[in-house]
């Protein structure tokens, strides 16, 4: 298992930082805390991306198909 930094994980999916954040804060993205610490487990960014769809798209971050 391979944790990684909120930055990480924003460089991995091409949105900011503060998108991850809000994924996290919203329980879309599960999170370990330690402390002021926030990791994302490797297995759980996969099952993120697995449920479907772009993730920028789930954000509102990005350009929606019509």
């Amino acid at each position: 298992m391979l944790l990684l930094r909120v930055e990480e994980v924003a460089e991995r999916l091409r949105v900011k930082a503060p998108t991850v954040y809000r994924w996290i804060a919203d329980g879309r993205l599960p999170a370990v805390r330690f402390s002021r610490i926030v990791r994302v487990r490797d297995t759980d960014l996969e099952a993120f991306l697995a449920a479907g769809g772009s993730p920028r798209d789930r954000a509102g971050d990005g350009p929606r198909a019509t």
